[in-house]
């Protein structure tokens, strides 16, 4: 479990999916013992933090932590790790750009594919 410390500098309310709303203008909430959640940013999108556990993402060896934490945005992700108690601050400015940072732990910026197609059915000529 970690705690993500959530400052909302925004011209809008931010909305978790624990219903908790992050007051616009300057609004704050601590979100402690967290695990999966994900916030619905007015004209942004979703920010959706999952909850790893011990699951790693492959490709990423040096990370050597045993907990995990992926953040998805519609266009860049983050990837967290730590030991114990891991502590996560997401700060929404006032252009609605999410500014994501840790104390402690490891933090990097990682790339997933949003959607794959799987093609079948095509025979070839």
């Amino acid at each position: 479990m970690y705690t993500l410390i959530f400052k909302n500098n925004y011209a809008w309310p931010i909305t978790a999916s624990d219903s908790t709303v992050i007051t616009k203008s300057g609004g704050a909430h601590t979100f402690d013992k967290q695990g999966s959640i994900y916030f619905d940013i007015p004209g942004m999108g979703y920010l959706n933090f999952i909850d790893l556990g011990e699951k790693k993402i492959s490709g990423y060896p040096n990370i050597s932590e045993t907990w995990g934490v992926l953040v998805r945005s519609t266009t860049t992700e983050g990837y967290y790790r730590y030991e114990g108690g891991g502590q996560l601050t997401l700060m929404v400015d006032e252009y609605g750009t999410s500014h994501l940072s840790t104390t402690n732990g490891t933090l990097v910026p990682v790339s997933l594919d949003e959607f794959e197609v799987l093609v079948t059915g095509i025979k070839k000529n």
